[in-house]
């Protein structure tokens, strides 16, 4: 006979069998692990989507120059839209972009280089160069170009400063795309009566 239930006037039905309970407890094993992993490749899935939405049909030369030298020098992957997005907005700041990821990359020719450590063991190279090619490599980590109140953000969740916990932890943002914070709330009044 089935045990009555306190809560519900209904029987509780029992779970004698082994096999079912086995079949429970997996299907909720497997839920929970689904859960826990796909926000994964959901979130890839859609940054390639936009990715391909936002990337432009071509790169000109000088993008591609500047992308070329962005992963040397960076050592990771540079998306095509996150190259153009570094490259319009240090461009405000130096007016020679171009011209010093030309000179990165032919610097990288000349001397064979084959990784940044490469890069960093030279010692004779031209010191505006040099800072030059670090602004970009801190531009791409922080996703930010300047330090004054001036200071552009051309990525956030993208930015490389996060690959290395990216597996593990969610960038901490509460925008996960677009129109995800909604309208903005209608002005109201509150008439507070004591």
């Amino acid at each position: 006979m089935k045990t009555p239930n306190p809560v519900s006037p209904f029987p509780a039905p029992a779970l004698d069998n082994p096999a079912r309970r086995t079949l429970v407890k997996g299907a909720l094993a497997w839920t929970v692990l689904g859960a826990a992993l796909a926000p994964l490749p959901i979130r890839r899935a859609l940054a390639a989507v936009q990715d391909g939405a936002a990337a432009p049909a071509a790169l000109s030369p000088a993008l591609q120059a500047f992308q070329r030298a962005s992963v040397f020098l960076t050592g990771k992957e540079v998306s095509a839209v996150m190259a153009a997005r570094c490259h319009a907005a240090l461009a405000k700041r130096m007016p020679n972009i171009d011209a010093v990821a030309s000179n990165v990359n032919a610097l990288i020719e000349q001397k064979q280089l084959k990784h940044m450590d490469d890069y960093l063991a030279l010692t004779d190279v031209d010191p505006k160069l040099d800072h030059d090619a670090k602004e970009i490599v801190r531009a791409l980590y922080l996703g930010v170009v300047g330090d004054d109140a001036d200071a552009e953000l051309f990525a956030y969740e993208e930015a490389l400063m996060y690959d290395p916990t990216r597996d593990v932890l969610v960038v901490p943002t509460y925008g996960r795309g677009f129109n995800t914070w909604g309208p903005k709330p209608a002005d109201s009044t509150m008439k507070v009566e004591k």
